[in-house]
């Protein structure tokens, strides 16, 4: 494709046209390099999310931390409070300075942070490097989304998202393995060298930079076309040289070649509606997840010791039936594969939640045994839920404000993920620790809702994306915000009408 076609067009037509091009290209190996640098990223930054699990467990069996049993849900919900910052001043900083900046200096932060967890264990250090490490890790998880949703092309977009998840099942097996070999042969302090494993991410820094382009939609939305025309040409080569076909660009329709600026974005009512829909959905997922997974083998741990088993005994027993659910995990990616290449991505998300929710209640109710097949049912059924949020968060916010937009909702779910440590404490321990006492029966409850009316909302009112290009999905907001706001009649007859801003 001649790098010259667009000469004569304006700024915006000529950034239409290059977005065009590459949403209709075919699959190529820099899309494959791509992917695999993103999926072990995610596979770090899970890790250090995924650490709450056996730190519920271990930090109060540690005497050096000085974490009582009650202290736990603290320390883990602090975690959470750093990824709310790290979601909004993460977008933020993305949609001014670019994806691939905040994404490198976001995984120099969390494995920084991840070194002090290690080196500096005791409670009060504890609550610092743990809020930094969920400043970083959010920070990077937010630009990856947006990052995803922005280069691939748009009707394989759903797909390397799917491809994406591969990083969860690789990363819950690989943590579940090192917890059940360390923790339960070694003295409480072991959990250090999981910790340790946290700050990988410093190795990856340097592919990122050498590897990664910044994002074309980033670069139109901010005037840098000529660099953006440079990766799609390079892209465009890249196919021709494998001997793929391109099929003809096909440009989306536009409203106008107006833009808004970011005050105008953050004061729309169409995007200021989707971010509460999306919002309230993500943080009904995120407090579902991490109430039952946060503390899945901490209340399996305290079921063994009621049934008599002595507490090295249960301690194994908890870390091998973790293993287990892991490794059955796996399943996760090709069950999100197969369903968002199929349904909207909302329909994948109530599909997942009220079936999560199911096996969540059989964690409730059920005996050891029931409990056991119920957990790995739930991660990997509230793995796919995760999944589909994932790639529908980025798709429904304009590329102007997509970083802080979906920083927004991310942050507003990790809200709900920040309230569990607290709704843990409150609902699982009996009083004066807690407030119900109303042991894992109230804590899975809370948690089955909490996904069930979420995505109940989410399909109800939130916009479809599935197989459309982000320039369509985001016209077709700014269409019916038209609709429903048309603009004001001019007060002077002989002025021009105003044009109406486009989001394209």
């Amino acid at each position: 494709m001649p790098n010259s076609l667009a000469s004569t067009h304006s700024d915006a037509g000529r950034g239409r046209e290059i977005l065009a091009r590459m949403d209709r290209l075919p699959v190529v190996r820099s899309h494959i390099v791509w992917i695999v640098l993103i999926a072990v990223n995610m596979m770090i930054e899970y890790y250090d999310n995924g650490l709450n699990i056996p730190l519920a467990t271990e930090l109060p069996r540690d005497p050096g931390t000085r974490v009582a049993p009650e202290m736990v849900g603290t320390v883990l919900s602090i975690f959470y409070a750093g990824m709310v910052v790290g979601a909004v001043i993460g977008g933020r900083l993305a949609d001014r300075f670019g994806r691939r900046p905040i994404l490198i200096w976001g995984t120099v932060l969390y494995s920084f942070a991840s070194l002090m967890t290690a080196a500096l264990p005791y409670y009060e250090y504890l609550l610092v490097s743990r809020f930094i490490t969920g400043i970083g890790v959010q920070a990077v998880t937010s630009v990856l989304v947006t990052y995803m949703a922005e280069i691939f092309p748009s009707a394989k977009r759903g797909r390397f998202v799917a491809v994406s998840t591969v990083s969860f099942t690789a990363t819950a097996p690989f943590l579940a393995a090192l917890a059940a070999y360390i923790l339960p042969n070694n003295p409480p302090g072991a959990w250090r060298i999981l910790a340790l494993v946290g700050a990988a991410g410093l190795l990856v820094v340097p592919f990122v930079r050498l590897f990664l382009p910044e994002s074309p939609r980033w670069l139109v939305a901010n005037g840098r076309i000529d660099d953006a025309e440079r990766v799609v040409s390079r892209l465009e080569a890249e196919a021709l040289a494998q001997g793929k076909h391109i099929p003809p660009v096909v440009l989306p329709r536009a409203a106008s070649e107006v833009t808004f600026s970011l005050r105008s974005l953050l004061t729309d009512r169409g995007l200021i509606k989707i971010i509460a829909v999306v919002g309230f959905g993500w943080f009904g997922a995120t407090l579902g997840l991490y109430m039952h997974q946060n503390f899945v083998v901490d209340i399996l741990y305290g079921m063994h010791l009621r049934a008599g088993q002595d507490e090295a005994a249960a301690l194994n027993s908890s870390y091998m039936s973790y293993l287990i659910w892991s490794c059955l995990y796996v399943v996760t990616p090709v069950l999100t594969f197969v369903l968002i290449s199929r349904f909207e991505r909302k329909t994948v998300i109530l599909l997942g939640s009220l079936s999560g929710a199911v096996a969540i209640l059989g964690m409730a109710f059920g005996g050891i045994s029931v409990y056991n097949v119920a957990a790995a049912l739930a991660f990997i059924l509230t793995g796919v839920v995760f999944s589909a949020y994932y790639a529908y968060i980025p798709e429904v916010v304009p590329t102007e404000a997509r970083g802080f937009g979906s920083g927004i909702i991310f942050g507003i779910g990790r809200v709900g993920a920040m309230v569990t440590g607290i709704l843990y404490t409150a609902l699982y321990y009996p009083s004066p620790k807690g407030v119900f006492g109303w042991d894992r029966e109230g804590v899975y409850l809370v948690a089955a809702a909490a996904y069930i009316i979420s995505a109940l909302v989410v399909v109800a009112f939130g916009p479809k994306t599935a197989n459309r290009s982000l320039e369509e999905v985001a016209n077709d907001q700014v269409l019916r915000s038209i609709a429903s706001h048309p603009p004001a009649p001019s007060s002077t007859p002989d002025s021009a009408p105003t044009p109406t801003p486009n989001r394209a």
